[in-house]
């Protein structure tokens, strides 16, 4: 109990330093600030061409844990953080740790926090684009951005290449129940990753005429999965 509340003392000497307002209800934030990449690594500004960010814009979003109230946010997909924008100065980046759902408004775009599994065999917690969801199945989307550091010219008819940040291919997940499974977009990584269904899977596959790079036909095979 002691404990619990000296986190809560820290938490509002946290607030009354930095001067963010929130209301009564419970958040979880990390600071961040409009012109530094917030991240686990470094809180310093990454000098690079391209973005981090999906859309840099900030757009009118709202967080199903505080119904009725919208604000205006970001996805920073290199750190994987939510930004929301206060106001003229202050942004914060929602603790992906926690539970939030956050769609953006214009788009009807969605990212909502999972835990699940990078291609690396990595345990991540972070936000997942919602592409589809309903009582069966959710097909999700993780977007990725990288960060490639400059690199000096091999001779001198050449010129240094600048750091980047570049966008890398999109991955999928189907969650059944409460597991969140890799959909590999080639055709033997998905086989090895439903091996009971493989026969069945091939067959699907071939009659439907189905593109494992195309999201509307990772949709009908999410569905189809969904029943196997």
């Amino acid at each position: 109990m002691i404990s619990e509340t000296k986190k809560l003392l820290a938490l509002i000497l946290l607030f009354l330093i930095t001067g963010i307002k929130v209301n009564s209800q419970n958040v979880n934030i990390d600071i961040a600030t409009e012109r530094n990449l917030m991240s686990k690594n470094t809180s310093a500004k990454i000098e690079a061409e391209g973005s981090p960010y999906i859309d840099e814009e900030f757009k009118i979003i709202k967080i199903e844990q505080y119904q009725g109230q919208t604000f205006i946010g970001r996805y920073n997909a290199y750190n994987d953080e939510m930004e929301v924008k206060l106001d003229d100065e202050k942004i914060v980046a929602l603790d992906n740790s926690s539970n939030y759902k956050v769609t953006f408004t214009n788009s009807s775009k969605t990212y909502k926090t999972f835990s699940y599994t990078t291609e690396n065999g990595d345990l991540k917690q972070g936000f997942l684009v919602l592409i589809e969801e309903n009582d069966n199945f959710s097909l999700l989307k993780r977007e990725q951005i990288k960060f490639y550091d400059k690199e000096k010219a091999a001779s001198t008819y050449q010129k240094d290449k600048p750091a980047t940040f570049r966008r890398e291919n999109d991955s999928y997940y189907l969650k059944l129940g409460d597991k969140i499974t890799l959909l590999p977009q080639k055709k033997s990584s998905l086989l090895k990753e439903f091996p009971e269904n493989s026969d069945a899977l091939k067959t699907f596959i071939k009659k439907n005429k189905i593109n494992l790079k195309k999201e509307e036909d990772l949709k009908k095979l999410s569905k189809y999965l969904s029943t196997l």
